[in-house]
């Protein structure tokens, strides 16, 4: 066996280095030894939907993932809805809308594009990110 792992830390520390968390006074005091196989299934990708936990012996298992908090999903959604404003100025600017207005040479057909891109920036920050994961996100603008 080459590997302890901790449930504590939830981590797995290769025992020829033990010397060296030791003197950093990192070497977990609850480890426990592990196969190398065990090793290599924890280590790697989880499997979908899992996370990696403790069984009652100390012993690595795959857990089912908790459901997001509402503060978890408020987050998400927030980061979401910054994402897209990004996304959506990022078209306004590469475009070149603002300054093509500024100096009198938006087309018409540039003109209702850039009010639909406007309209969109407005529906993502009228948005209330409080009532995640039931929002319904406006369509972006063809």
């Amino acid at each position: 066996m080459n590997y302890i792992y901790s449930a504590k830390n939830n981590a797995f520390y290769p025992i020829e280095l033990k010397f060296e968390y030791e003197n950093s006074k990192s070497w977990p005091d609850d480890g426990v030894a592990v196969s190398d196989s065990i090793f290599n299934e924890f280590s790697g990708q989880n499997s979908t939907g899992k996370i990696r936990a403790s069984d009652s012996e100390g012993v690595p298992i795959w857990r089912e993932q908790p459901p997001l908090t509402p503060d978890e999903l408020i987050m998400g959604a927030e980061n979401k809805r910054k994402y897209l404003i990004i996304e959506a100025n990022d078209v306004i600017n590469k475009n070149n809308w603002p300054s093509k207005l500024i100096l009198k040479r938006l087309l018409e057909v540039e003109k209702i594009s850039f009010n639909e891109w406007l309209d969109y920036i407005d529906a993502l920050n009228a948005i209330d990110t409080s009532t995640a994961p039931n929002i319904t996100w406006p369509i972006v603008p063809a």
